[in-house]
């Protein structure tokens, strides 16, 4: 694009990499999506989280699969009123419901970003079971690209709270715009670096942004 300068010409300033601000599951990385001059960060479902909004889901239609099966073989032997059964099917509903919203959620999510340069904004999409919601802001309210590492902890299982080995640590990249004050938006996050450095470079091509690297 005219004007716009080399990756070799692009600022990066380099930081000690800090304490993370973030507690966010490095559940997603962004694919990009050329599309004339806009630039479209999509954000896809990585393996783990395939697998574990499958299981959910799963396990959650089991459950109401077989209360279903259960109470209309009950009730077709003892021909009892529907009411009767109504305790019995808020509380296994309600566990059947506690792993198949959360899976169906997992996997029906969607994100993505889209960098308008040509209208100087930035439109962020987000759908959460079919519904839903678009930000927009103007570039120029951004004043630099962040590319940083943060980390996230857990707890083991089988570990008590206070041993040194209680908790293992996931750490991520992330590539995110920020502004020169409030919450920056999140663009890209992937549990690689190179991925992240990519879309970063990139973003500041378009945008000729400077990359404010706290990668050590």
């Amino acid at each position: 694009m005219e004007g716009v300068p080399k990756h070799d010409e692009l600022i990066l300033r380099r930081h000690p990499r800090e304490k993370s601000r973030y507690n966010l599951q490095p559940v997603m990385s962004g694919a990009i999506v050329r599309g004339g001059h806009d630039m479209v960060f999509r954000a896809k479902l990585d393996l783990g989280r395939r697998l574990a909004g499958s299981a959910l889901a799963v396990i959650g239609a089991a459950i109401a699969v077989q209360l279903s099966r259960a109470i209309v073989a009950n009730r077709a032997s003892t021909h009892a009123d529907w009411r009767a059964y109504l305790p019995v099917v808020l509380v296994f509903g309600t566990v059947a419901l506690a792993f198949l919203l959360p899976g169906t959620l997992m996997l029906l999510y969607r994100r993505d970003v889209r960098i308008d340069p040509d209208n100087r904004q930035v439109v962020e999409r987000q759908t959460y079971l079919g519904f839903g919601r678009t930000r927009s802001y103007a570039l120029s309210s951004f004043k630099k690209i962040v590319l940083a590492r943060r980390v996230i902890k857990r707890r083991r299982s089988g570990r008590s709270v206070g041993s040194s080995h209680a908790r293992r640590s996931y750490p991520f990249f992330v590539v995110e715009l920020a502004p020169a004050g409030g919450t920056p938006v999140r663009i890209v996050t992937d549990q690689r670096e190179e991925p992240a450095r990519e879309a970063a470079l990139k973003l500041a091509a378009l945008t000729r942004l400077a990359v404010d690297d706290e990668v050590e």
